[in-house]
């Protein structure tokens, strides 16, 4: 059965309004003609007051004018019963009766109109007036008319005829006329003519106080039905927008990956740190924390080992910090942390010791291993400004990677180094053009015999004002960087003409090795440079060997070197591995992996006579070298009782101080043997160590 779908899609707050909109014009027309046909009902009812009050008045007016004429027409007659009054008084009584007849006549005319205008009023035909209005003013006419008639002939007879009727009928005659019943006829439309008016100012009042109630209503519900959810509506979008910016604004400020502040919002905190400086004094300290060998993790293992090295990290610094602390990952592998209120160097060593111990923990990804250097600097104590700070604190931290797991807090020797190394740096770039980088040579010898089998190759930097400069002042200064190729070229190229120098005077110096970047291991030019050496001096690929370190196994690239090396091994050039037990190697990295000989790290060498636990490594690699075939070589011996030990334990080949320092090729050169002799030395010393291998796998 297909179900029904749970909710239908909301509408967009655009569609709303539209539809909104929609209902709302209704709404507007419907009151905009409510709100017209109120105006028009009050124009009619007005129009008809005006209509009745003008017939109130002209009524009115018309008994003032009848009551006029009727005295008027009284004076005439009493005057024409005076024989003695001259003739130029009554004329103009005369007169004035004639106008009076006018006035009244005209304005029963106007009277006459005006019933005929109201009787078109829409208001009048919805309440027309009653037969007894109708039927008064028509008896009122009738009577008025005939009274105008008497007065008429009454104003226009002889003064004689006039006095002989007054003498006969005296002012009984007019009295007649103006009796009692034209007077209540005239109150009576006077009367109803008021209440007409008050009835019309009345229907206008409940027709404009019935519509205004709909104009209302509509208003009303127009404010329930459209405005109310509108405004709700609103209201619920607005809050949801507050509510996306408020997470817009802390994904712009938070790194997705960790959970952490991003460069953005730590610039922000380290400005207002800086403001709060100014205003009250408080100082902070900051740490910049970056993570050791992190790079190869991340090529080796790919991106969800370095996620995982991150978000660790993370965790860590959140434990170990305050709440108060800023922590923020500006990019990388590369931390920040600002701590407000600290400005004692103890305290803040004291901190990032325990940060660097959290963050060496164990990490929940396939047994990895991390470690941290950090670098910090106190405010106002170092630096007075965002710029001076972040410059010092890069400053400390560069001090702190040259020895790794460490932390620098800094000083002005960390200062004055910095600015050597960047000294350094610049010289550096100019170093192989310029033919500065030199190679000694430490021998390689035959444990038991002592038999000279070959050199390793170990540049100098022979710098123009510092002098001769050992690998560990420049090599760090190049790692990452396009200069490490220069220098491994001039190498190669110098030990290439050194050999032929050798092998030309008659010496025997046995196969050269020389470590070789993982950079030149992916792709050809390794290759190319071993390739010119031997094509330009007259030499064979097996006077060369190379010496890889394990990091070579976490190279993404792992499968591009694996195929180099496996190039040179079919030239008969000699694969080392070197500082063997200090890296990532694994038993399938030994197991897949085409080299020749295992070199023992001189930090396992060191603990002979001094740590047990180094001494069965050091037999545990040896067994393991003889077990896959291999040669073992250790590096780093510097005393008989080394040379004794890996002797006894089965080690082949060894090279350290206790046989030589690594000299200029003229100083090596003096030791080596004429090539007739070496061949029969390294004869012997070959069946020696296949017999010590045949009796070590037995």
């Amino acid at each position: 059965m297909i179900g029904k779908p749970l909710s239908k899609p909301r509408q967009s707050v655009e569609q709303y309004i539209r539809s909104i909109g929609r209902h709302y014009l209704n709404a507007v027309i419907v009151m905009t003609l409510l709100i017209t046909a109120t105006y028009l009902t009050m124009l009619v009812a007005l129009d008809r007051h005006s209509l009745q009050q003008k017939i109130s008045f002209l009524t009115s007016n018309q008994f003032i004018r009848f009551q006029q004429l009727a005295n008027q027409t009284r004076a005439l007659m009493r005057a024409s019963a005076d024989p003695t009054l001259p003739q130029y008084i009554i004329i103009p009584m005369s007169d004035d009766i004639h106008r009076a007849i006018g006035d009244i006549r005209a304005i029963k005319a106007e009277l006459h109109d005006l019933d005929r205008s109201i009787s078109g009023n829409l208001l009048e035909r919805l309440n027309p007036r009653d037969e007894l209005t109708v039927q008064l003013r028509r008896e009122l006419n009738a009577r008025l008319e005939d009274f105008l008639g008497r007065a008429t002939r009454i104003a226009e007879a002889s003064a004689e005829d006039r006095r002989q009727r007054y003498s006969f009928w005296g002012p009984i005659d007019f009295a007649v006329a103006t009796d009692s019943m034209l007077t209540r006829q005239f109150a009576d439309l006077i009367r109803h003519a008021h209440d007409r008016s008050h009835v019309s100012i009345d229907n206008a009042k409940l027709i404009s106080t019935g519509l205004l109630a709909l104009i209302a209503a509509t208003v009303i519900l127009a404010s329930t039905f459209l405005f109310s959810p509108l405004l709700k509506k609103l209201r619920n979008e607005h809050r949801q927008t507050m509510a996306f910016e408020k997470r817009l604004t802390l994904l712009a400020h938070t790194d997705a990956l960790t959970g952490l502040n991003n460069r953005s919002s730590f610039n922000l905190a380290l400005g207002n740190l800086f403001g709060e400086l100014e205003r009250s004094g408080a100082g902070f300290s900051m740490l910049l924390v970056d993570l050791d060998r992190f790079k190869s993790i991340n090529d080796g293992l790919g991106h969800p080992a370095g996620d995982a090295v991150l978000r660790h990290v993370a965790r860590a610094l959140q434990r170990t910090l305050r709440a108060s602390d800023v922590i923020a990952r500006l990019g990388g592998d590369e931390f920040a942390v600002l701590l407000p209120g600290i400005r004692d160097a103890s305290t803040l060593e004291s901190i990032t010791e325990r940060a660097i111990e959290a963050i060496a923990a164990d990490i929940p990804f396939d047994g990895l291993q991390v470690s941290a250097s950090i670098g910090g600097a106190i405010v106002p104590d170092h630096a007075a400004d965002e710029a001076g700070l972040m410059r010092i604190v890069d400053l400390a931290l560069y001090t702190a990677k040259g020895g790794r797991n460490t932390t620098v807090i800094f000083d002005e020797a960390a200062l004055a180094r910095r600015l050597e190394e960047n000294q350094l740096s610049l010289a550096l770039v100019l170093a192989a053009d310029r033919n500065e980088f030199v190679v000694h040579y430490q021998p390689k010898v035959d444990l038991p015999t002592g038999t000279h089998l070959g050199f390793e190759a170990l540049v100098r930097w022979q710098h123009p004002e510092l002098g001769l400069l050992p690998p560990g002042r420049f090599l760090p200064l190049m790692e990452g960087t396009q200069l490490i190729r220069g220098m491994t070229r001039a190498v190669i190229a110098t030990v290439g003409r050194d050999l032929r120098a050798w092998k030309k005077a008659g010496l025997a110096p046995g196969p050269v090795s020389i470590n070789l970047p993982e950079i030149l291991l992916v792709g050809q030019e390794g290759y190319e440079f071993f390739a010119s050496a031997v094509r330009e001096n007259g030499l064979e690929w097996r006077d060369f060997a190379v010496e890889i370190t394990e990091d070579v196994f976490l190279n993404r690239s792992a499968d591009q070197i694996l195929a180099t090396v496996a190039r040179f091994r079919q030239h008969g050039l000699s694969i080392s591995l070197d500082d063997f037990g200090t890296g990532f190697a694994s038993l399938v990295h030994l197991r897949d992996f085409p080299f020749d000989e295992l070199k023992i790290d001189r930090s396992f060498v060191d603990g002979i006579g001094k740590d047990a636990r180094s001494e069965q490594i050091i037999r545990a690699m040896i067994h393991l070298a003889q077990s896959l075939g291999k040669r073992c070589v250790a590096e780093g011996i510097e005393t008989e009782g080394q040379r004794r030990f890996l002797t006894d334990a089965g080690c082949d080949v060894g090279q350290g101080y206790h046989f030589a320092r690594p000299e200029p090729a003229a100083l090596a050169g003096k030791r080596l043997p004429q090539q007739a002799a070496a061949i029969g030395r390294r004869a012997a010393a070959g069946v020696s160590a296949a017999s010590r291998r045949r009796l070590a796998l037995r």
